[in-house]
């Protein structure tokens, strides 16, 4: 459901009063406004204007953040108005409307009405009988009233209103399958930014060869040098013993 102007308005007057709209035309389409900017520009008292915002944040209709004045020393609020709460309380206010026209519907259709010839007063018939069939309010004879075109005018109400209920579900569902989707793709490019980074890491661990092998190579370079040594030394003292013999002879 696209947040008209008129809807925004229609929703947060049912809450404030007509007192309110001033506030109201300053807040929409803004985010972050200084209560003292509203204060300023709708001309009114700062205690009158943080009621107000009060009222809609019980609502869950707006959202603030706070910062303190480093020269003053005390927090100033910046609101914000919620769309999809603005959302959900004009779907609910247009259910609570769509109640309060069916019952009527109901009353209309299962009782009789009988109303003052000078529009005073409409009273059902239990009520009629209270004042014998005479308006409470100017004492003329009261007349049966035909609740026919009531009763069309009450129809087509309630199916104009069921109409954008239902289109307002299915726009709900499709947000959260939206919602739904943009999730599933965070989560799969999480999921592979971590694969990728232990394939790098596996990468990594086989070309650089670890501290142990390292040392092991070397304890075996180690042994073979001494094993030549050993090997020379005795070469060395055979050719030794060799040749004193041969001087002997």
């Amino acid at each position: 459901m696209r947040l008209t102007q008129k809807k925004i308005e229609e929703i947060l007057v049912s809450i404030l009063g007509e007192e309110g709209l001033p506030l109201i035309q300053e807040l929409n389409g803004k985010e972050n406004v200084s209560e003292f900017d509203l204060a300023k520009k709708i001309k009114s008292d700062i205690k009158v204007v943080r009621k107000m915002l009060y009222i809609l944040y019980n609502h869950n209709l707006v959202g603030f953040n706070r910062k303190k004045d480093k020269q003053k020393g005390w927090y100033i609020y910046y609101w914000t108005l919620l769309p999809d709460s603005v959302r959900f309380s004009y779907f609910k206010m247009k259910r609570n409307v769509l109640e309060r026209l069916e019952h009527r519907l109901e009353q209309e259709e299962k009782e009789l009405f009988f109303s003052c010839p000078n529009s005073c007063v409409r009273l059902n018939f239990d009520q009629a009988m209270d004042f014998e069939f005479h308006c409470p309010e100017c004492g003329e004879l009261l007349g049966q009233d035909d609740s026919a075109e009531k009763v069309i005018g009450l129809k087509k109400r309630i199916g104009e209103i069921k109409e954008e209920l239902e289109k307002l579900q299915e726009q709900r569902k499709e947000r959260r399958r939206v919602v739904r989707e943009r999730a599933k793709k965070v989560a799969t490019k999480k999921k592979a930014a971590v694969k990728k980074k232990v394939v790098k890491k596996k990468t990594a661990a086989k070309k650089k060869p670890s501290a142990k092998t390292i040392s092991v190579k070397k304890k075996a370079v180690k042994k073979t040098t001494s094993v030549k040594k050993k090997t020379t030394e005795k070469k060395g003292k055979t050719t030794a013993r060799k040749k004193t013999v041969k001087k002997k002879i």
